[in-house]
């Protein structure tokens, strides 16, 4: 079985579990949002991750659950990250804040957190839990940070490293190693390339991010070298 037919199940089961819900709205939000969905890069990893364990543990309904709740956490916090900036649009579309408002946006945020502990509840596996639970606190706490930094705090190179890692490189890292444990420290790299590189697209570099793409793109090498990738 490839990842992209795998790809096309986590997607069905994605849809299957947000119309299960008696509420019309939210059926309308998600209509709205999963027509937009991007490259689904984080379950991708994940899949691609497990392929390197064999074809029963990509086709296995563990493999399946985890990477719809990892693409489910993942769009969640785009949710709530919209509301936290006051952001206007999404993927070169209204976001769901501005077209429904922020109470909306919240709640289905919240309704996507919802479903991805009852996912984690139907593969009984503890650990991946545990994963979840912490990759999400790292990701509140980095946007706590976050705002500290936006209220004036001065923000060190450590300081721009947790929150890139709170915000995305800490999800790859969860995917990969979902996947396989092996790969996990490739997904945080690669998460930090990703971040690095959007905030220098974005005009939001800081005076630490070159030196820390340098770095992290000689890390990747190495681990692609390591990794047979």
């Amino acid at each position: 079985m490839n990842i992209e037919a795998r790809l096309d199940d986590v997607r069905a089961e994605y849809l299957h579990r947000m119309t299960q819900g008696d509420s019309r709205l939210l059926r309308q939000v998600e209509a709205y949002t999963t027509a937009r969905h991007g490259k689904m890069l984080r379950p991708r990893m994940l899949l691609a991750a497990a392929a390197t364990l064999g074809d029963d543990h990509l086709r296995s309904q563990r493999t399946l659950f985890l990477a719809v709740a990892v693409e489910m956490l993942h769009n969640a916090s785009l949710l709530h990250d919209d509301v936290i900036d006051h952001a206007s649009s999404r993927r070169g579309q209204p976001s769901v804040n501005s077209r429904w408002g922020s109470a909306v946006a919240v709640l289905v945020g919240d309704y996507l957190l919802t479903q991805i502990m009852e996912l984690l509840d139907q593969t009984g596996d503890s650990d991946a839990t545990r994963k979840v639970n912490a990759t999400v606190r790292a990701m509140v706490e980095a946007e706590l940070l976050a705002q500290e930094i936006l209220n004036g705090r001065e923000q060190s190179r450590q300081d721009y490293l947790t929150v890139i890692d709170g915000k995305t490189a800490n999800l790859f890292a969860l995917a990969a190693g979902l996947g396989n444990p092996l790969y996990r420290d490739f997904g945080l790299h690669y998460g930090r390339i990703f971040q690095l590189r959007d905030d220098i697209a974005d005009g939001e570099a800081t005076p630490h991010t070159a030196a820390l793409l340098a770095i992290e793109e000689d890390t990747i090498k190495q681990m692609e070298n390591i990794l047979n990738i």
